[in-house]
């Protein structure tokens, strides 16, 4: 193969023959070509090791961070959940103070328009209590079930073994 130097266009040189042609720039044949070759394959070989290296490492750092959101969400909804329950569980024993208020007012006292009052109040809170899924248990004198009732104390008792 033969390489033509270019030359400027000129017009007392276009249509004359642009010089001699010279060999290309070809290696020698030496016994340093295999070498060479062998050092480029290594280098080759090393480079793609550390490319599959860092494909691996983004990877797993996606697969992190798409596991790290997750969690996070996870949190979130259980955090919203838990202030939920907290303030449900504020509201029990208000529940409680309207009924005790309520079964010892008087008939004439329930229906004045302060009694009729506490009777709303009461009412908005069972409603608010029913809209997030908390329902009354009927638990007097029924056999206790830990996934239902809450212990408040422990006797001795004959009956249990």
């Amino acid at each position: 193969m033969s390489v033509q130097r270019d030359q400027p266009h000129t017009p007392e040189t276009d249509g004359q023959p642009q010089g001699k042609a010279e060999p290309a720039h070809e290696a020698p044949p030496t016994s340093e070509a295999p070498d060479d070759l062998e050092t480029l394959r290594a280098e080759l070989a090393e480079i793609e090791q550390k490319a599959d290296e860092y494909l691996r490492l983004a990877q797993r750092t996606q697969a992190d961070f798409i596991n790290y959101r997750r969690r996070v969400e996870e949190e979130r909804i259980q955090q919203a959940r838990d202030a939920g329950l907290s303030v449900l569980q504020r509201l029990f024993p208000i529940l409680d103070d309207f009924e005790r208020a309520m079964s010892n007012a008087s008939e004439s006292e329930r229906g004045s328009g302060w009694g009729q009052g506490l009777l709303l109040v009461e009412r908005n809170l069972r409603g608010l209590l029913a809209a997030e899924g908390v329902e009354q248990i009927e638990a007097e004198g029924a056999e206790f079930d830990p996934r239902l009732h809450e212990a408040l104390g422990s006797a001795a008792s004959v009956e249990v073994t």
